[in-house]
């Protein structure tokens, strides 16, 4: 039964989170706040998600998926070794113990996996491995909110593989997808409520990653799909066909980012100059990304990635932004720069400029954007205090680059590279099926995500493989790891199991209020609107419970035996025809129908077990029939079977269950519900 609103305090921060679900969650008697971000689960929230991790566990058990359980405490060592340390700064729980050693609090187990995986595998005939665990993970969050969505402490699973080639890597990242797709059928359904996005990777690395999400107002995420056929990314990743109404025709309609390095030693240096559309929005992932490639170019004789405090000397080449065109107190170093000692300026260690402009902008007339670009480099370097109306053109600013167009300065081409570096937006051209004005944005919640790895940890941490006969020449030409050994090609999936229940409450909440607060319905005699009931319609794989029986008056003994008459026949009827719970009430339902029966949940029946037993529970609550029935809505049954009035007047109960329009009921004698026990 669920647990009333009254059973227990919940935090302020909780009673003030304005997500909708969490209070029906609090009410509901499901979680109770901890503290900030940590909530404490009662039995009808695990028995969601014992039911969510059995649907986990059968999907991934079909690709030959093995669970484990790795400790939550981790040493650091691996962290440093990995560069991960510092990349998730402040949100990794850090501790010492009385020995002074330092750990950390997993929020992810990429490093002690391959740990494991790296000391008992040896020989690429152990391959492939697919390794997972659902556990609880832990990140320090700076502003928990939103319930369930965003928390200190989480529950997860998460899985890895480990494959001898990036062939079977990529179909093993298929297959998952494929079981995922099945796991988020069976928990959201069939009917779109579930999204595969393409995505960033982020701090996880990799160069192959999507995101699985469920659409709904209080998402966190931004999608941009498109309307006519099945495209979908995050504004991190989605791109869109150029804009005719957005392409810029003269300089003024540009923004010009510039990026070199800040260090005066480094000289003989380019200066890159990113050019959008101004009335477009910068893509920062995308931008970042780009630097990376810039910075990785500039850098070949940097040590090895990924190894802690040896890239010292490659920080100082880091290329940076110089100067943003579109803000009126720009970053430019000339406001930093010594005119005093250094007159010069700050161009004189640039030798050459470099183009990578928007593909918007590649219809830009070459004069306009050689002016866009003059008046950047021109402010970037204009003494604090001074004019910049006199603009020096780019055969002046670069000689050594432009030196010979001395004839013909409007003639200066700058090399040119197209780049995605803009935010697609809704209304934008689908860059899939090209329909124009199809893309549409909408705010999400991220259930899952998935990465292809490659060998960003393998390679890190030396873990790998002794080539056998069968695969000498498959794996020759690959880059063997210091110990001799072929690394491993992996993958990592995630799903965030408690997120799932957060987002499934959302979903939950608003299907109630689709089906018992129609607006059009919801009135009584007199034509006024009812009062608005609150609750949740589960999907039927993971409610908490089926059914229930409620007795109107637990003092009437008739009545109670009459309701654990009930039980046992249904229990009885299920166990000897070997079905669920569910299925013989929709069965008992449609016999009732002989007009036009309600339509069963199909292909959801897997039987009898011993757990159907307590799909159905008896409420002998001593308190009204009123509270009862609105316990039970926040509960999400399916049906519920009243020993009520017309048990007392026609030795009838009342079986109600949830049509398209709320509650509807039928009376049935006892024998309907199947034999009586032994």
């Amino acid at each position: 039964m669920s647990i009333s609103s009254s059973s227990g305090p919940s935090s302020t921060a909780a009673i003030d989170d304005p997500l909708p679900s969490l209070q029906l969650l609090l009410r509901g008697g499901y979680i109770r706040s901890s503290s900030s971000g940590v909530f404490t689960l009662l039995p009808n929230a695990l028995r969601i998600l014992r039911k969510l991790t059995t649907i986990i566990d059968q999907e991934l058990s079909s690709i030959s998926a093995s669970r484990l359980a790795l400790p939550n405490l981790l040493p650091s060592k691996l962290w440093h070794q990995t560069g991960r340390y510092a990349v998730m700064g402040s949100e990794l729980y850090k501790l010492r113990d009385r020995k002074d050693s330092e750990f950390v609090l997993g929020p992810t187990h990429e490093e002690e996996i391959t740990k494991l995986v790296a000391h008992e595998v040896d020989s690429d005939r152990q391959l492939p491995l697919r390794l997972y665990q659902i556990t609880t993970k832990f990140r320090d969050e700076p502003r928990p909110r939103m319930g369930l969505l965003r928390t200190k402490e989480f529950l997860m699973k998460d899985l890895y593989s480990f494959d001898k080639s990036a062939s079977d890597a990529i179909a093993t990242y298929d297959e998952v997808r494929r079981a995922y797709a099945r796991i988020f059928d069976r928990v959201f359904g069939e009917n779109g409520r579930w999204k595969a996005a393409e995505a960033d990777t982020g701090a996880i690395g990799g160069n192959k990653s999507h995101e699985y999400h469920v659409e709904d107002a209080a998402g966190e995420d931004t999608l941009i799909s498109c309307a006519k056929c099945d495209y979908t990314a995050n504004t991190e990743k989605a791109v869109s066909m150029p804009k005719p109404a957005h392409m810029p025709v003269a300089a003024s309609d540009v923004r010009v980012l510039l990026f070199g390095c800040k260090d005066v030693k480094v000289q003989d240096q380019v200066m890159h100059a990113f050019v959008l559309p101004f009335d477009r929005g910068l893509n920062e992932t995308k931008l970042e990304k780009r630097i990376a490639k810039l910075n990785t170019a500039t850098t070949p004789q940097q040590p090895e990635p990924y190894k802690a405090g040896k890239n010292d000397a490659a920080a100082q080449d880091k290329i940076e932004l110089l100067y943003d065109s579109s803000s009126s107190s720009s970053l430019d170093q000339a406001s930093t720069w010594d005119w005093k000692d250094r007159p010069e300026g700050p161009l004189m260690r640039f030798t050459s400029l470099s183009v990578l402009a928007d593909f918007e902008c590649a219809s830009l007339d070459p004069s306009e954007l050689n002016d866009a670009l003059i008046a950047a480099v021109n402010s970037f370097t204009s003494r604090p205090g001074t004019s910049s109306n006199a603009q020096v053109p780019l055969m002046d600013l670069f000689p050594t680059q432009f030196g010979h167009f001395a004839a013909s300065p409007s003639g200066v081409t700058p090399p040119l590279t197209l780049v995605d570096i803009r935010t697609a937006q809704a209304d934008d051209t689908c860059p899939s099926c090209k329909s124009p004005h199809s893309l549409r944005e909408t705010k999400a919640i991220e259930i899952g995500h998935t990465f292809y790895l490659g060998e960003r940890y393998s390679r890190a941490l030396e873990a790998g493989f002794i080539p056998s006969n069968e695969v000498k020449a498959e794996t020759e030409a690959v880059e063997r790891l210091p110990n001799g050994r072929v690394p491993f090609q992996m993958g990592c999936y995630g799903i965030g199991v408690s997120r799932i229940l957060g987002a499934l409450a959302q979903k939950a909440i608003g299907d109630f209020d689709s089906t018992f607060n129609d607006q059009s319905i919801a009135t009584d005699g007199k034509g006024k609107l009812k009062g608005k009931k609150s609750g949740f319609v589960w999907p039927a794989e993971v409610a908490p419970f089926t059914g229930v029986i409620v007795i109107a008056d637990p003092r009437d003994a008739g009545k109670v035996q009459a309701a654990q008459d009930v039980w046992h026949r249904i229990i009885t009827h299920a166990r000897r025809s070997d079905r669920s719970v569910r299925t013989v009430l929709e069965s008992i339902v449609a016999a009732s129908h002989t007009d036009t029966p309600p339509k069963p949940t199909l292909g959801m029946d897997e039987g009898w077990s011993t757990d159907q037993a307590s799909e159905l529970v008896i409420d002998d609550r001593t308190t009204t029939l009123g509270s009862k029935l609105a316990d039970s809505d926040l509960t999400g049954y399916s049906f519920r079977i009243i020993v009520g009035k017309h048990f007392s007047a026609q030795s009838k109960v009342e079986l109600q269950y949830v049509g398209p329009h709320g509650w509807e009921a039928v009376l049935l004698p006892l024998d309907a519900f199947g034999s009586p026990t032994s």
